[in-house]
């Protein structure tokens, strides 16, 4: 083997010796440098007593003890001082990047470098994993907003589109008639105005009491979430093209009223959803007790979708974030089932209260 060769192999050999020293765990390091102190101390101590003893056999040995605890103290200062600084590395590079963030930067992660055991690089990873979390959520959170704030502009413009359309049109109508009443010149013509006053009255406040039921339907105060669902799923049949149907089973009591008030908006935004994106004929809705929670599913025969897909730019999939936050916040979970071609089924699932209205 030529020289270059050889230093090369040599070379190799110390580098794994010294990455192998220095991921030793933060306890062996400093027990073998202890270790490796009182070891040479001892051996380096009884050979310079040997031969002080041998040179000087009449001599008082005291200050020789006291050199040699002096400079055994020294030197296990300093080895020791060395050691714990490498290898408590790691712990200040986590407590630097805690600082930063805490002085609120957000894109810090920890590089632990070559003298970290495998304790600190568990540490340092799941600090990191907790960090890409939180900026996940951060994220998804920013996304929520936007689409929350979307979502209220587009009620609004609904709201107004509708209040245009309908009762603007039917007050405006009624104005019409109204003059027209004040004109008519016998009986019979007044008659036939009034018929028509009291018909456009009566559609416009059912105008105005359909869009206030959108808002909040009373008949969930009053009646419970299963009433409401079932109002909803009548409202959904009056659309063209998709049958919906809704079965209740074993709700032998009220929810908390904001328990309900969750999955009635779940229920809401899965019928909204498949209206307007499942190309559905056939959609069915269940709500069920199921031993310690309240399950709302709704499954469609559509054409389906990938429910890991979130395109903030689209909308699509912040949908299904909304109904997981609300669900979230009664302790409840939301399951998404589906593929393309194969529908979708979207399933709610909610802690059902025990007797003093807490969940079990």
């Amino acid at each position: 083997m030529e020289p270059e060769a050889i230093r090369g192999y040599g070379l190799a050999v110390i580098t794994r010796i010294r990455q192998r020293l220095l991921r030793t765990p933060l306890f062996y390091k400093i027990l073998w440098a202890n270790v490796a102190i009182v070891g040479l101390g001892a051996v380096g101590g009884t050979m310079i007593t040997i031969w002080h003893v041998t040179s000087f056999p009449n001599d008082v040995h005291y200050e020789l003890i006291a050199l040699f605890a002096a400079v055994g103290m020294v030197i296990s200062f300093f080895v020791n001082q060395w050691v714990l600084r490498k290898a408590l590395d790691p712990l200040d590079r986590l407590q630097a990047a805690v600082d930063a963030i805490r002085a609120g930067k957000s894109d810090v992660r920890v590089q632990l470098g070559d003298n970290s055991d495998e304790r600190f690089d568990r540490l340092a990873d799941a600090f990191n994993q907790m960090l890409e979390q939180l900026a996940q959520d951060a994220r998804e959170m920013q996304q929520l907003s936007r689409q929350i704030l979307q979502a209220q502009e587009d009620e609004r413009y609904r709201l107004a589109r509708e209040l245009h359309d309908e009762a603007a049109q039917s007050l405006t109508s009624l104005l019409v008639h109204i003059r027209l009443l004040e004109r008519a010149k016998d009986p019979v013509e007044a008659q036939h105005h009034v018929q028509e006053l009291r018909e456009l009255t009566a559609r416009a406040l059912e105008d105005v009491r359909r869009v206030a039921l959108d808002l909040r339907p009373t008949i969930l105060d009053d009646l419970g979430l299963a009433a409401a669902l079932e109002w909803r799923v009548d409202e959904f049949n009056k659309l063209e093209g998709v049958r919906a149907t809704i079965t209740v089973t074993d709700l032998d009591r009220r929810l908390p009223r904001e328990t309900e008030l969750v999955l009635y908006r779940v229920g809401q935004e899965a019928l909204s959803n498949v209206s307007r994106h499942a190309a559905a004929s056939e959609v069915k809705v269940t709500l069920r007790r199921d031993e310690r929670h309240c399950v709302l599913e709704v499954a469609d025969n559509g054409k389906g979708f990938d429910p890991l897909w979130v395109n903030p730019q689209t909308g699509h999939g912040l949908g299904l974030v909304g109904m997981r936050e609300r669900v979230a916040m009664v302790g409840g979970e939301l399951e998404v089932t589906s593929r393309p071609g194969a529908g979708a089924r979207i399933t709610a699932r909610v802690p059902w209260p025990n007797g003093n209205g807490q969940s079990q």
